[in-house]
């Protein structure tokens, strides 16, 4: 559609409980989805572990941060939607509601991104109770953390999120708003890149940078590069692992970048700035407060990689005075607070810090890191995950759910059949091979230890079944939320790891006539490779199906479905009304529906 031009909005009906597609399409298009199980996440992993040993050592990236009073960010906000600051926002827009577009981990595959980017950019209407109800874009778009995959650096989010959703937006249709308001909070993604690539999206732009095509409006339509036509080339090169060779050749070219310019005294060059078009971002600092209507107040808290630090403390509990103890929070975190129906430690600590309680305060808490939707009551307040912006997906509770969620995308019953699919997608290398690679070196190193030699074996097996049981239980149990099963889950596979290799040694023997080129050392590791993905995908799984961990085992899977934004009207007397939009297979043209329907009262 030609920039300009208007659209009727689009009728949004219920998904209600049609059954989802059995095949999902990928994208065709570089880059493509992460590969949590290849050569090119190990980066992600790599920069993971230099963040935390950083941030150990209390060397914070946030000290250039200047955090803006509530009221100040009130201004800022207001500036950009063009009206005269009061009180709260609410009041500043003269009694007509907020509207806000709710999105979260994005920046993966980039056709996925652009098929989100198409669902949050489009207006619809919905039969709300008999009348209809309009819903339209946005004054806000607020992003909730891991704003690009593996590693949100500026040049990730530029070609997994900036890019195809600004193809998007050149050629939507004109609604008569010339500027909106870009709000975000950091993920554990985002600080991996020690939130450099986040700053220069989210910070509010110096005054004296004038707002030219990249900030406000759209280039001209001669300008804007398109995007390439459709077509099977991607997804065979993506079947062939062609990506991960390429993104491999990536990684080592730009480490080859950073060392040469460090050796020559030059700077790396990158974007001065990422924008998003017609959105202008307003904040100083990674948290923010926002009072947005008398006794309700928005507030995003970034956990850094561990905990909140002594400057967010301060800010919020100075909020919470100044807002009142019977004001309303909407609380927007990193991670959630519940997860698959159990206490999440990491959300728990956010909001002991700030001061709060989910049982004995009023509390929106809204928040992604899981990559489903999923929606609970607890007494007065309401939790709620919306992780659906454009990563791979998590699936939600399998087992029974003592307190069930009130809604839940995808169901426990697509779930379990998704999780089915793991331990062949694993054995076949459809998720990379790193565990294939692990698995063969395990195996080396017990057969090159001797394994004639049977007390050396057993003692060598026995270290092997000890290391991997541990290495299981770490991966499976990190959350520590049912410790105790997982060991007994991860302790037979420990032991079944550890032994394979000599007994696929022994089974060789009796074809070593067929193995002259080959070797039967060589034979016994490529086959562990194999078994060696084989049983490790299956204690994911059995896992899953037990309700232990939910979220290795749908990160072998990749799986690029069950995509969904939430857009929120705030009313002047603090109700927050909310609809959940989504799509089975953001690649398909069935879509989009209504997932889900809420309302909230901040009093």
């Amino acid at each position: 559609m030609a920039e300009g031009s208007s659209s009727a909005p689009k009728r949004l009906e219920p998904r209600g409980d049609r059954l989802a597609p059995l095949v999902f399409k990928q994208g065709s298009h570089a880059p493509y989805g992460i590969r949590w199980y290849g050569a090119t996440s190990l980066w992600g992993h790599f920069r993971n572990f230099v963040s935390t040993a950083i941030a150990r050592e209390s060397v914070d990236s946030r000290d250039w941060m200047r955090p803006l009073d509530a009221r100040e960010m009130l201004a800022n906000v207001t500036q950009v939607l063009g009206v005269e600051p009061k009180a709260t926002l609410l009041e500043s827009l003269g009694g007509r509601p907020l509207w806000i577009d709710w999105i979260a981990d994005t920046g993966d595959d980039r056709d996925v991104s652009e098929a989100v980017a198409h669902m949050v950019f489009d207006t619809y209407v919905v039969d709300d109770g008999g009348t209809d109800v309009a819903l339209p874009r946005g004054d806000v778009l607020l992003f909730g953390g891991d704003t690009a995959y593996p590693v949100a650096t500026t040049e990730e989010i530029y070609r997994r999120l900036v890019q195809p959703w600004n193809d998007v937006l050149r050629h939507a249709p004109a609604d008569g708003k010339k500027r909106r308001v870009l709000l975000g909070i950091p993920g554990n993604h985002d600080w991996y890149d020690g939130l450099d690539g986040f700053g220069r999206l989210f910070r509010r732009r110096a005054p004296r940078i004038e707002r030219d095509g990249d900030s406000a409006r759209p280039p001209p339509e001669s300008h804007a590069p398109s995007s390439p036509p459709r077509s099977g080339v991607g997804r065979l090169a993506r079947r062939l692992h062609i990506d991960e060779l390429r993104g491999t050749i990536d990684i080592f070219a730009s480490v080859l970048r950073t060392v040469s310019a460090l050796w020559s005294g030059k700077e790396v060059e990158q974007k001065r700035r990422l924008a998003i078009h017609g959105y202008d971002p307003v904040q100083e600092s990674s948290f923010w407060a926002l009072p947005l209507a008398p006794g309700l107040e928005l507030w995003g808290v970034d956990r850094q990689l561990g905990r909140i630090d002594y400057r967010q403390r301060a800010y919020f509990r100075e909020r919470r005075e100044a807002a009142g103890q019977g004001a309303g929070i909407w609380f927007v975190a990193p991670d959630p607070a519940i997860a698959h129906g159990d206490a999440w430690g990491i959300g728990e600590r956010m909001l002991r810090a700030c001061g709060l309680s989910l049982e004995r305060d009023r509390i929106l808490y809204q928040c992604g890191d899981m990559h489903h939707y999923e929606r609970r009551t607890v007494r007065d307040s309401t939790h709620v995950i919306a992780g659906g912006g454009g990563a791979f997906l998590h699936g939600t509770r399998i087992v029974p759910d003592p307190q069930p969620a009130q809604a839940a995308y995808p169901d426990a019953r697509t779930t379990r059949r998704l999780a089915l699919q793991v331990p062949l997608k694993l054995t076949f290398g459809r998720s990379g091979w790193l565990v294939h690679m692990a698995a063969g070196l395990v195996a080396a190193l017990e057969l090159g230890m001797d394994w004639r030699h049977w007390t050396r074996t057993w003692w060598v097996a026995g270290i092997s079944s000890v290391l991997v049981s541990w290495a299981l239980y770490a991966i499976a149990g990190h959350h520590r939320a049912h410790p105790r099963r997982v060991l007994a889950m991860a302790l037979p596979f420990g032991i079944a790891f550890g032994c394979l290799p000599s007994a696929i040694s022994g089974l060789l023997r009796h074809f070593a006539n067929y193995l002259p080129l080959l070797g039967r050392d060589a034979a016994t590791v490529i086959v562990y490779a194999f078994v060696g993905a084989a049983l490790f995908g299956t204690f994911l799984w059995l896992c899953a199906l037990q309700g232990l961990e939910m979220q290795q085992v749908f990160t072998v899977l990749g799986h690029p479905g069950f995509k969904h934004f939430v857009r929120m009207r705030v009313s002047p007397d603090g109700t927050i009304d909310a609809w959940t939009i989504g799509k089975d297979d953001p690649l398909q043209p069935e879509g989009p529906w209504l997932i889900d329907r809420w309302t909230w009262r901040s009093r």
